[in-house]
């Protein structure tokens, strides 16, 4: 007996379904169990990443929805702050006191969680911009296309711009 036909889109809407079941993505207990495993390899960098990521980390607990990307914006500004002061770290006296000497240095505490203000701006601030953007091009685009459909009226007849039926 032969199978009932199905639609595309169907289709597409039952492999992504199954592709979605397949991947589970990355399990954040796994996560959190692998950096437990590296603080007492790395407990002046845990420390200093902690507490100079403290934006980041609010960032990626106050969103809600299945579309988060204001810790990306945050964070990724914040790390750009942070990376100087990691490396003087890392290269430098790789201690505890050194890091707590860090954290209560108020030029890096400004510079880190200024970073992370420019993230929260750029967040907010440019997808107004791109929409805007976007607008202003779909109505010039709208515009053209309408003196072109014009231009054909005129040197074809009415019969072009009438929908076929």
């Amino acid at each position: 007996m032969a199978k009932p036909k199905t639609s595309a889109v169907a289709q597409a809407k039952a492999s992504a379904a199954a592709k979605k079941a397949k991947t589970p993505g990355i399990n954040k207990s796994v996560v959190l169990v692998l950096l437990a495993a590296l603080v007492p390899f790395s407990l002046p960098t845990v420390v200093l990443v902690f507490f100079t990521m403290l934006p980041t980390l609010v960032a990626w607990v106050a969103e809600k929805g299945p579309h988060r990307y204001a810790y990306l914006c945050v964070g990724g500004l914040n790390f750009a702050g942070l990376f100087p002061y990691l490396f003087s770290l890392w290269f430098g006296v790789h201690t505890l006191d050194e890091s707590f000497r860090m954290i209560t240095d108020p030029t890096m505490l400004l510079i880190t969680y200024c970073c992370a203000f420019i993230g929260w701006g750029m967040y907010s601030l440019i997808p107004p911009l791109v929409v805007t953007y976007l607008a202003n091009h779909n109505r010039h685009r709208i515009t053209n296309l309408r003196a072109a459909q014009a231009k054909l009226v005129t040197e074809w007849g009415d019969e072009v711009a009438k929908k076929a039926g």
